[in-house]
């Protein structure tokens, strides 16, 4: 009896022992967690920049290569258009072809291969509000930083503003707010470019306005010149967001003042790529080589930041794997 008195007083003192070792391993943790700055998210960095005290500029890109080269030349955000998603998928001008899921899904293949901020365009993010909730989560959880949804109906996207047409400014207010709702910390922009049908710009400031007020935390609208974005700044008090590189806007620092988001155009960006990839097959077709057009090639310098080879060598060399290298050209 003795015995089985001595081993159950050894179980109870063991276990005790355990529970105390295991309290202390949790409070250990604990403090360390809390002394361990919580990771900020995409969204939060996009808020920051973009309320911070230089303009930010999202330069262009398209794919991941590009949206890395972005990165490379040290911007602090990249810009996809549903263009790129149109034309990537698909070869097709940006009239709508593509779905809002399929815009979505290509945009969060890009924001995981980057470590700076995604500002995507997402079209009419859905149209109605349930779809608009639904799709906000999508994205916040594939890590966008940025959406910017417009209030152009699909037959005025769909046609590239040959047919007017904007949704009620009653229905993109909803649709704000369903994305305000389903959304933790992803920037919201309202798009606010097609003209009302009688092409009032007074018309489109109020509705600007009024999607400001509404939730979106930056207003994206289409003005000719610098002193137009300064006045409907005073009238949106939202942060601006414009397309810079233009006649009517160039990126100047007058334009940049006016609006503090700034992103170039899709189209000249993709059709400088494709320019230097026809005229690199025209001089194959007529001389078998490519020596002119491998003078504009990146450098092999340039090559490796934007691949990551660096990178990718440690951690095969972290696995005891031979090192790699930058692919051949």
């Amino acid at each position: 009896m003795a015995r089985e008195a001595n081993r159950r007083e050894f179980v109870q003192a063991a276990g005790l022992a355990a529970s105390g070792l295991m309290a202390a391993a949790g409070s250990l943790a604990a403090a360390e967690q809390e002394a361990r700055p919580a990771a900020r998210t995409m969204g939060a960095r996009f808020r920051e920049l973009m309320n911070g005290p230089e303009p930010l500029i999202c330069a262009n890109a398209y794919d991941v290569l590009t949206a890395r080269l972005v990165e490379v030349h040290g911007f602090k955000g990249v810009f996809v258009g549903s263009s790129a998603t149109n034309l990537e998928l698909l070869a097709l001008p940006d009239q709508a072809v593509v779905t809002v899921s399929e815009i979505i899904e290509y945009d969060t293949v890009i924001a995981a291969n980057v470590d700076i901020p995604v500002l995507a365009d997402v079209d009419d993010f859905g149209a109605t509000p349930l779809n608009v909730y639904r799709f906000a989560k999508q994205a916040e959880r594939g890590g966008i930083a940025c959406a910017a949804f417009d209030d152009r109906m699909p037959l005025n996207r769909a046609t590239a503003y040959a047919v007017p047409g904007v949704f009620p400014k009653a229905r993109m207010i909803d649709n704000i707010h369903a994305a305000a709702d389903a959304r933790t910390d992803m920037v919201l922009i309202a798009r606010c470019l097609a003209p009302t049908p009688n092409n009032s710009y007074t018309e489109m400031l109020d509705r600007a306005a009024a999607y400001a007020e509404a939730g979106a935390d930056a207003v994206w609208i289409g003005l000719p010149t610098a002193e137009d974005y300064v006045r409907a700044a005073d009238i949106i008090k939202k942060p601006l967001m414009a397309v810079i590189g233009g006649p009517n806007l160039p990126a100047s620092p007058a334009a940049m003042k006016a609006a503090r988001i700034a992103v170039g155009q899709t189209p000249p960006v993709v059709n400088i790529a494709l320019g230097a990839v026809d005229k690199a097959l025209t001089e194959l077709k007529g001389t078998g080589r490519m020596t002119e057009a491998q003078k504009g090639a990146l450098s092999r310098e340039t090559s490796r930041k934007v691949e990551r080879v660096e990178e990718l060598n440690a951690r095969s060399r972290k696995y005891n794997l031979p090192s790699a290298s930058a692919s051949e050209r």
